[in-house]
């Protein structure tokens, strides 16, 4: 109508995929025409004074590039028509004509999508349950075992709670429900008349799963009956024994024997103070362990069974492996005291100790203040030398632990796996070996000789890139790799920052943050991410601030070496719920406002936090690669 109408800046997004120019004729009142670039509108910008008659050619870069606007004009009285002419595929829309469809109707979408996921969550609200009544929508391996006593109390332990125990597997302190879970499936295949009673933690050992007969046989006091009902099954103990030793949470299998606390040596003198017995218990020496452990021989409470179960003369040694403290003594003192005790009490049997290419192996393991003594099964730990190792890290995660976390990501054959981290492959590695190759693998690793030597690995166990692809790359940057909702599970070890220091936790925590947002995008519906991770509460805090989009399973600190990293196992909820809920509210409200432009980049932009954000190190680097290309040569990074 006149000159304070006007139209604001704006590019016509109908254009944008065609190669053809678009022409408008300007009809009545003079105006003023302007154009502007959208990288650099302060520098790159034109204004042109259109008059009757005018004609103007936008080609498609201006569309792309650059926005355009009629601003208002008080001096115009007159009014003015624009006519504009495009060129349209028959029956065929660009990408622009669909994305300014889509703004267009972008509220009424809003509403159908909120519609159907509200109609998804109804349906998948129905959980599923196997023959057991177990929720598989949050079952995590390891779920169904119970424990002899809480995972965490130690207490009120007596040497005489024997549970009639045959065989005790050892495995990291932590991961006993693992190992418990593995053993009760692994005495379920062996054909057998009795029932076999998996526990985890027997007698409240740290580190330790039991496997005993769960018949009446445990109201006899006897071991050897014990071994009785095994001959009388035929070959069920070397079957079951063959099945133990394919285990792979465990790193030994020991026939058991016998077990007592440290606290049993102390004189009962010593009972009035806790203080007093623990200093009691630390000033143990290996002639205390000597005399005591003798006393237990003769006196019928301890048996070890296996140096007697021939006539034949027969060689030992004694193995100790010791966690916690403080002791007075050292491993080699146990071995040395304890071995001398049995040597001799069993000498007139033709017993004898030797060190080398000896016939039974005696373990005495010292966990804090529990001793549990047994015959070790397997040759060597059963956790290492399972793979063909070419390339390995300076810190590796062990095979077991590997095992572990793949069981609770509850891989398939045929499903895929991602590592971000994956160091030289032993997470692949292992989850390829349990499938038998049928898995497909997805390794990232930043280093690139790292990278390298997990390809090497991985050829070293006859895999080809068909299965197993090692991506040299920031997992800050693996969506450039990895497609949307490809991967079934992610499965990591997680940098700890032992070797960076205090001064990058934040770095850390960016990185972790970062890490999770566009793994969520990654992942299938549903599909669950396990994580081995020294800083399990920085993560977790991260966690409960994406808790739109996961759902945390199980958070379980586990021992490794001298460190207590957490197992954290979480799942990937099939929609981000918070995002559907303020979606939903916006539906709900759309018709009390008129949607202005901001508005809906506002909305429509949410995934921008989702990308990666260059660190401190990266910025500095890309600042000096440019003073670099200033000068034209290379200067030192100082």
């Amino acid at each position: 109508e006149n000159g304070q109408q006007r139209i604001g800046w704006h590019s016509d997004r109908e254009e944008i995929g065609r190669t053809t120019p678009i022409a408008s004729i300007s009809l009545g009142a003079t105006r003023n025409f302007q154009l502007r670039s959208k990288a650099n509108g302060m520098k790159d910008r034109i204004e042109l004074s259109v008059k009757n008659g005018s004609l103007v050619v936008m080609e498609n870069r201006c569309q792309e590039e650059y926005v355009h606007c009629l601003p208002k004009d008080g001096s115009v009285l007159e009014g003015r028509i624009n006519l504009t002419f495009r060129c349209k595929s028959e029956g065929k829309q660009s990408e622009g004509e669909k994305e300014h469809e889509r703004r267009d109707f972008w509220l009424q979408d809003l509403q159908k999508e909120v519609d159907k996921v509200d109609a998804q969550t109804r349906e998948g609200s129905q959980h599923r349950v196997d023959d057991d009544g177990c929720d598989l929508s949050t079952y995590v391996f390891g779920d169904n075992i119970d424990t002899n006593v809480d995972l965490f109390d130690t207490h009120n332990i007596t040497a005489n709670d024997d549970q009639g125990a045959i065989y005790m597997m050892s495995t990291n302190i932590g991961s006993e429900i693992y190992c418990a879970a593995e053993v009760t499936e692994a005495v379920n295949h062996v054909d057998i008349t009795h029932d076999w009673n998996v526990v985890a933690r027997p007698f409240g050992i740290a580190g330790y799963v039991s496997c005993s007969l769960s018949t009446d046989i445990h109201e006899s006091d006897d071991e050897d009956s014990h071994h009785e009902c095994l001959s009388d099954n035929s070959s069920a103990g070397p079957q079951l024994e063959s099945k133990l030793l394919q285990l792979r949470s465990v790193h030994n299998i020991i026939q058991y024997h016998d077990h007592f606390n440290l606290q049993d040596i102390v004189p009962t003198t010593a009972t009035d103070e806790d203080a007093d017995i623990k200093k009691q218990i630390q000033a143990i020496d290996g002639e205390a362990l000597y005399q005591f452990y003798k006393r237990r021989l003769m006196d019928g409470t301890a048996s070890i069974s296996t140096l007697t179960s021939t006539n034949e003369p027969s060689t030992f040694r004694v193995t100790c492996g010791r966690i916690g403290g403080p002791h007075s003594f050292q491993s080699t003192q146990v071995e040395f005291e304890v071995g001398g005790a049995i040597a001799e009490f069993y000498e007139s049997r033709g017993v004898t100790p030797k060190m080398t290419n000896y016939d039974r192996n005696i373990r005495v393991d010292i966990l804090h203040t529990d001793v549990i003594v047994g015959t070790q099964i397997n040759v060597d730990d059963l956790s290492k030398g399972r793979h063909f190792i070419k390339f390995r890290n300076p810190v590796t995660i062990k095979t077991n632990l590997a095992y572990c976390m793949i069981r609770c990501a509850g891989l398939t054959p045929g499903q895929t796996v991602l590592d971000p981290f994956c160091g030289s492959g032993t997470i692949l590695l292992e989850a390829l070996e349990m499938f038998e190759k049928q898995v497909k693998c997805i390794g990232l690793e930043v280093n690139k000789r790292a990278a390298r030597g997990a390809t090497e690995n991985a050829e070293a166990e006859g895999v080809g890139e068909d299965r197993c692809v090692i991506h040299a790359c920031d997992a800050r940057n693996l969506r450039r790799f990895v497609g949307d909702e490809s991967v079934d599970c992610i499965v990591s070890n997680l940098p700890w920052g032992v070797m960076t220091g205090e001064k990058n936790v934040n770095d850390l925590q960016t990185l972790y943050e970062i890490f999770l947002r566009l793994s969520w995008y990654v992942l299938k519906p549903n599909g669950r991410i396990v994580l081995l991770v020294l800083r399990g509460l920085q993560l977790t805090r991260i966690l409960r601030k994406l808790g739109g989009r996961y759902r945390i399973l199980r958070c379980q600190v586990i021992r490794t070496t001298n460190n207590l990293p957490c197992l954290i196992v979480v799942e990937k909820l099939p929609v981000d719920i918070l995002n559907l809920d303020i979606k939903r509210q916006l539906a709900n409200m759309s018709s009390y406002v008129n949607f202005s432009s901001e508005m809906y980049h506002a909305i429509h932009n949410e995934s921008i936090s989702d990308q990666a954000t260059p660190s401190r190190q990266d910025m500095k680097d890309e600042r000096l690669e440019k003073d670099r290309q200033k000068i034209g040569r290379v200067q030192p990074d100082w």
